[in-house]
């Protein structure tokens, strides 16, 4: 999604990476329990392997850079 994103709809990584977290979770109603890392809200995120900077995300499609991922608050392994 956050390729298509970049590529097609020529949005930066930054809006795209909005447009897959807080907005989205707007858009579903759910801002208030998930969408950002703040004190309270449930802790879905993952951790990436090394990567240049985040302006890198989009562009490594089809590429595994997950390290962990971590659902409500868990590392799952």
């Amino acid at each position: 999604i956050m390729s298509m994103g970049c590529i097609k709809l020529r949005m930066l990584p930054e809006e795209v990476i909005n447009a897959v977290t807080i907005n989205g979770a707007y858009a579903m109603g759910l801002s208030e329990e998930m969408g950002s890392i703040s004190k309270g809200k449930i802790a879905n995120v993952f951790i990436t392997k090394e990567i240049p900077n985040y302006h890198f995300m989009p562009y490594a499609y089809g590429s595994n850079l997950i390290e962990k991922v971590i659902l409500k608050g868990k590392v799952i392994d």
